[in-house]
């Protein structure tokens, strides 16, 4: 009996026998987080905001060149002005002769303007809203990658969440397995009457309490494996075969290592620090608002009675400088700037509270993964404890020494220990994947990398390049590999 439960605690977790559907998907860890990189909402959703800055960097960075405008108007004209004016009497007068075309019949008035200008001085308000755009296309590239390790932590996590549940209802399995085998060996000894019937009854309410709890384990299984497939964007009712078997590798890292990387690492930190010289940047656009604009302007306009006729005498050009300033705009600028001060100042507190934030989630789950690791110790050496504890009570019950009680106290806690051995388990391998999350280890780009490439200068896909690192994790499977129960 003792082999049999340390060959169990040693063997793989493997999915719950025949309870559940006959086809399903194998995956090891690392395909499942692969596959939710994939196709997680998460990801989409943040690839779309990061399009959505290029673009507006794209659009303010249009905004400093050449721009040209046309405007035309198409109308149908009449009145007594003209009338009064002779300009439709001389129209008929020379109607037929080489000077028909010299005067209009004033019935139509289509009128034409063109404009082209170039921005020479906006009080820095274009280029400041140039670095602005620049640092929110930053902050998003960063952004993208905090989605990636976020979304890897929760396949992760989902991952784990099936092995344990898988391993929940394989204790159970066993444990209703040899209540029925003690159910069996009691009630021959009642038969031949060695024991009384009271012993017989209270190994039956425990199986049926054991069978109850099977059902349980069973339920969470299935629901474990839901919350899986929809981390990694396949149908609810997807069945998913574990590829990998639980791990306990000890963590030899010290706390004082991982919060160093982490504060260096983590993409949502430095996001945040980006955020704050976005703020920055449109604190110094709106105090544009005190200085001229000055731009180079190129006009020109025409009208007559045809679409692009000039013949009433409307033809003219001009090239030249324009400038605005609001000398006084009833504070309107003053309010713009106390404006963006205050999210510039919410943005430095904001980064602030980033730094905090990582500190915190670094030292939790550092604590959560050391805690988890003395737990799979203890709750080890408590298995091998229960397990020789049960098949002495057995062995002492058939020698009529002990009682059915003892019997059963032993068996339940065999099935606790075994519980808090797997759950302890989970533990280390969530919190493990949790400090990884929480040191910003990188999926796609290193953050660091990266903001040392944008502070020397380099674009958006520049830095994107230079930060890049080898993606540990396997493409999945075009058709994953399936499995029969």
């Amino acid at each position: 009996m003792k082999k049999f439960f340390a060959a169990l605690a040693a063997a793989s977790v493997f999915l719950p026998s025949s309870t559940f559907a006959a086809e399903g998907l194998t995956l090891t860890r690392d395909e499942a987080i692969a596959l939710a990189l994939k196709n997680n909402r998460l990801i989409e959703q943040s690839t779309q905001e990061r399009e959505s800055a290029r673009w507006n960097l794209s659009s303010v960075r249009r905004q400093s060149g050449l721009q040209f405008s046309w405007s035309t108007n198409l109308n149908r004209i009449g009145g007594r002005y003209y009338r009064r004016s002779g300009r439709r009497d001389q129209h008929d007068q020379y109607k037929g002769s080489p000077w028909q075309d010299l005067f209009p019949s004033y019935e139509f008035e289509n009128y034409n303007s063109a404009s082209l200008s170039f921005p020479l001085y906006t009080g820095g308000r274009l280029e400041n809203q140039r670095e602005a755009a620049r640092y929110a296309l930053n902050s998003a590239d960063l952004s993208l990658e905090n989605s990636r390790q976020t979304v890897k932590f929760r396949a992760a996590q989902a991952y784990y969440q099936v092995l344990q549940q898988a391993s929940l209802v394989n204790v159970q399995e066993e444990a209703v397995r040899l209540l029925q085998e003690h159910l069996d060996t009691v009630t021959i000894q009642y038969e031949v009457g060695t024991v009384a019937k009271s012993d017989v009854l209270a190994t039956n309410v425990q199986l049926a309490n054991s069978r109850q709890s099977l059902n349980t384990a069973q339920g969470n299984y299935q629901t474990a494996v839901a919350q899986l497939n929809n981390i990694l964007g396949l149908p609810v009712n997807t069945e998913i075969a574990t590829g990998d078997d639980p791990e306990f590798v000890r963590y030899n890292f010290s706390e004082e290592t991982c919060m160093e990387y982490a504060l260096a690492h983590r993409p949502d930190g430095i996001a945040a620090v980006y955020a704050l010289k976005q703020a920055q940047a449109q604190t110094n656009a709106a105090k544009s608002g005190y200085r001229p604009q000055v731009s180079a302007v190129v006009q020109g306009n025409m009208s007559g009675e045809n679409v692009f006729g000039s013949n009433h005498n409307a033809e003219q050009w001009s090239v030249g400088l324009q400038m605005q300033w609001n000398i006084f705009d009833n504070g309107i600028t003053s309010a713009n700037v106390n404006q963006a001060k205050a999210a510039q100042a919410r943005a430095e507190s904001l980064a602030k509270q980033q730094i905090e934030t990582i500190q915190l989630e670094v030292h939790s789950a550092y604590i959560a993964l050391k805690t988890a690791e003395k737990n799979i110790e203890v709750t080890a050496s408590a298995v091998d404890k229960a397990e020789e504890e049960y098949a002495i009570a057995q062995v002492r019950y058939v020698e009529g020494v002990d009682t059915n009680l003892n019997v059963m106290n032993a068996q339940e806690k065999v099935v606790e220990t075994r519980n808090n051995y797997y759950a302890a388990i989970y533990n280390f391998n969530t919190s493990r994947a949790q400090l990884e999350k929480a040191m910003g280890v990188p999926v796609t780009i290193d953050a660091k990398l990266y903001a040392e490439a944008e502070q020397s200068g380099k674009s958006s896909p520049k830095s994107l390049e230079a930060a890049a690192v080898e993606n540990i994790y396997a493409e999945p499977k075009e058709s994953p590999e399936p499995f029969d129960k």
